[in-house]
C-alpha cells in the first residue's frame, strides 16, 4: 500500500514522471495506490491526453514539460473539492468503509472502548497521538489528514433526560488519550504501545 501521508502534489509528480501512455490499467494502478487522491489522478490521466504529441520532434524542437502549473492547479481543485466535503465523524467513517468499532479497533490491536470513546468525542482529539492516527489512517485507507479531521469532527451525540431526571442531562469531561489508555481494560504491554508507541 502507498503511503497515506503522501501529498497529493508529490504523487500528481509522480504520476506524470512515471506514466509513459494513460491506459484504463494504468489509472487502475494508481487510484488503488492512492485511493484518496482518485479524483485528481483521473483528472490528470485526461489532461495528459490533451497534451500535444511529441512524437518524433527533433533535439531542437523539443521543449521539457513544466508540470508545476499543472500539478498546483489539480491540487488547487482537489482542495476546493475535499472543502466542499463533508468530514464525516468515525463511526461514519467506518461505515463507509464497511467497518464496525470491535473490527477496527482488532484491526489495530486496541481496546474498543477506546475507539468508541474517541467516536464520541469522550477523548480530547489534540492529545491522540501521531502513532494511532497513522495507524487509522492506514487502516482506513485514507491520508492521516482526513483522518484527524474525521477524529476533530467526532463529537459527544447530544443527550436525552432519562425518565423522570428533575435536571437536564450532561456530558463528563472528556479525557486525555493517556487517561483513556491506563483507564482501559487492555494488558500492560498493549497499555505501553499505545502510550509510548513502542512495543
Amino acid at each position: 500500500m502507498s503511503d497515506p501521508t503522501e501529498r497529493l502534489e508529490d504523487v500528481l509528480i509522480r504520476f506524470h514522471e512515471a506514466v509513459d501512455a494513460v491506459t484504463p490499467g494504468v489509472i487502475d494502478a494508481w487510484i488503488s495506490d492512492y485511493p484518496q487522491y482518485a479524483d485528481a489522478i483521473r483528472a490528470e490521466a485526461l489532461e495528459i491526453l490533451k497534451l500535444p504529441y511529441h512524437g518524433g520532434a527533433t533535439a531542437a524542437e523539443y521543449q521539457p514539460r513544466d508540470y508545476t502549473a499543472k500539478v498546483q492547479a489539480a491540487v488547487r481543485h482537489a482542495t476546493e473539492r475535499v472543502e466542499k466535503t463533508e468530514v464525516p465523524d468515525l463511526r461514519a467513517a467506518l461505515e463507509r468503509q464497511e467497518l464496525d468499532v470491535r473490527t477496527f479497533a482488532a484491526r489495530l490491536g486496541i481496546a474498543r472502548s477506546i475507539v468508541s470513546d474517541i467516536g464520541t468525542g469522550q477523548i480530547v482529539p489534540s492529545t491522540i497521538p501521531g502513532w494511532f492516527k497513522r495507524a487509522g489512517a492506514e487502516c482506513l485507507g485514507c491520508a492521516i489528514e482526513w483522518f484527524e479531521a474525521i477524529l476533530e469532527n467526532s463529537r459527544p451525540r447530544a443527550l436525552t433526560a432519562a425518565f423522570k431526571a428533575s435536571e437536564p442531562p450532561t456530558t463528563g469531561r472528556a479525557r486525555t488519550w493517556d487517561e483513556a489508555i491506563r483507564a482501559s481494560g487492555m494488558s500492560e504491554d498493549r497499555k505501553a504501545f499505545w502510550l509510548t508507541g513502542r512495543g
